[in-house]
């Protein structure tokens, strides 16, 4: 890691640390708001608009994008916390908000336009960033279907807020994975029925459609019994998906 995105990394960390619970499933937002690490944060935000990523190794891309939008999620969480809809909610995804190097990005430009690879928006038909667009430059190349645990959006369904690092990025990305899967995911009637968060609807292609995400999600489950289960009703197994809760996430 370079200076800057090592400095954001561990800032995230301290606010982490500061104002989450041990999971970094739930925070203290009146108390982030008012706090010295949400203006850390900020600062360091603020020092990247003289950066350019395409200076870091590919790895170092993905988990700076990550940081960067987990940070921007913290950093601006007391608009998030006054939305009164859905609506609001999703408008707080879409306003740009952070400039990185030359450019500005919403939260929504880094996850769908870079870390997806440009790929539309659920309930969208336009993809983000449109033909000739300089932030195109700035994706990573390589797509990651685990980047959808990594992302910490501030509610209860949210994944829980993680810090990310290049030399670990694949272990990390991992552990959020089977973190997220495993406490989301209910095998039932047998084998028959799997259970997923509603993540999973948004994002059914990334994970190459219904037959992906049994595999995906079956693939994370430790118990063996219930895999072979599973494995014996391959090509029959009906998905569920649980609703997406967007309350934000106190403490």
């Amino acid at each position: 890691m370079s200076g800057m995105d090592r400095q954001l990394a561990e800032a995230l960390g301290t606010a982490k640390a500061a104002h989450f619970d041990a999971r970094g499933a739930a925070c203290d937002y009146a108390a982030l708001a008012a706090s010295g690490e949400r203006g850390r944060l900020a600062a360091c935000l603020a020092g990247f608009e003289g950066f350019d990523v395409r200076r870091m190794h590919i790895p170092a891309q993905m988990a700076f994008w990550i940081n960067v939008f987990n940070a921007g999620v913290l950093r601006d969480a007391a608009e998030l916390a006054s939305a009164s809809s859905a609506r609001e909610v999703q408008a707080f995804f879409e306003r740009p908000r952070l400039r990185i190097g030359a450019h500005a990005y919403s939260l929504d430009d880094i996850e769908h336009g870079l870390l997806r690879g440009n790929a539309a928006k659920p309930g969208r038909s336009r993809a983000p960033m449109q033909r000739g667009d300089p932030r195109l430059d700035y994706m990573p190349i390589l797509f990651d279907e685990r980047m959808h645990f990594a992302l910490h959006s501030a509610c209860r369904s949210s994944p829980p807020l993680r810090v990310f690092e290049e030399g670990k990025l694949d272990r990390q990305l991992e552990e959020a994975t089977a973190d997220y899967v495993r406490g989301g995911v209910r095998i039932e009637r047998q084998g028959a029925v799997i259970t997923v968060p509603g993540l999973f609807r948004w994002f059914a292609e990334d994970f190459g459609g219904a037959s992906g995400i049994v595999d995906f999600v079956v693939a994370r489950i430790e118990d063996e019994a219930v895999v072979e289960m599973v494995d014996r009703r391959l090509g029959s197994v009906k998905l569920h998906y649980t609703e997406f809760d967007w309350t934000l996430n106190r403490k």
